[in-house]
């Protein structure tokens, strides 16, 4: 960490080139070949019962909020490819409802859902208003007492990985959570359109804590159900 600059190892991009120290006065380079969509579980991971569902809001011409030059669609894709890489070394089976900027219709990501069996689905976004003040996690369900139960484990854990603000977890009528027939929930990780949390937002490093935070949840609720 030294000899690269690296402060936090959360931080660590993939791509990123390494200096290797030894005892070699000649520095030499490597370069991580690690890719989301390709990476195998740990040999003590065992493999879970359930398959999450991973929902990367907006995409395509729906951008979602866009405040400062950042686009949430942008966010949700990124935090989501790093979810994707904690679950599958977790041992979950994984399904993406998309893997790039494109439009995905709203009834088509629940039905997405729907051709599994004994899954979990969850909705990745980023938050915005008008009232720029105003900044914090927050974590929706559908109202059934699994998905409650979900959104609640999400929450919990959004607060403590990421620090944001505790803005709860509770009831709406989104389609995503209405139309699955299995436990869902929608997170919200932070405020884009506040600006401090959007410069956090935006970091590799917050994803990463964001990505860590909602397997954890998940991994609650599995334990629980």
């Amino acid at each position: 960490m030294s000899e690269n600059g690296i402060t936090k190892p959360t931080s660590l991009q993939i791509g990123r080139r390494l200096t290797i120290p030894g005892t070699s006065s000649k520095k030499k380079t490597a370069s991580i070949s690690l890719k989301t969509s390709t990476v195998t579980r740990s040999s003590s991971s065992a493999t879970k019962s359930k398959t999450v569902i991973i929902d990367p809001g907006h995409g395509g011409r729906d951008k979602g909020a866009v405040w400062g030059g950042v686009r949430e669609s942008d966010l949700n894709l990124k935090t989501a490819f790093k979810l994707e890489y904690y679950l599958k070394r977790a041992g979950y089976k994984v399904v993406m409802t998309r893997r790039s900027d494109r439009y995905v219709s709203l009834m088509s990501r629940a039905a997405i859902a729907n051709r599994y069996r004994n899954a979990v689905f969850v909705s990745i976004h980023y938050n915005a208003t008008r009232e720029t003040w105003v900044h914090g996690g927050e974590t929706f369900h559908g109202g059934s007492g699994t998905s409650r139960y979900l959104a609640s484990s999400l929450q919990r854990n959004l607060v403590s990985h990421c620090k944001v603000r505790n803005r709860g977890a509770r009831y709406a009528g989104f389609t995503v959570l209405h139309n699955t027939k299995c436990p869902a929930a929608l997170v919200e990780c932070g405020f884009i359109s506040n600006a401090k949390e959007r410069a956090r937002c935006n970091t590799s490093s917050f994803q990463d804590a964001a990505a860590r935070s909602i397997l954890a949840g998940i991994e609650r609720w599995d334990r629980a159900y």
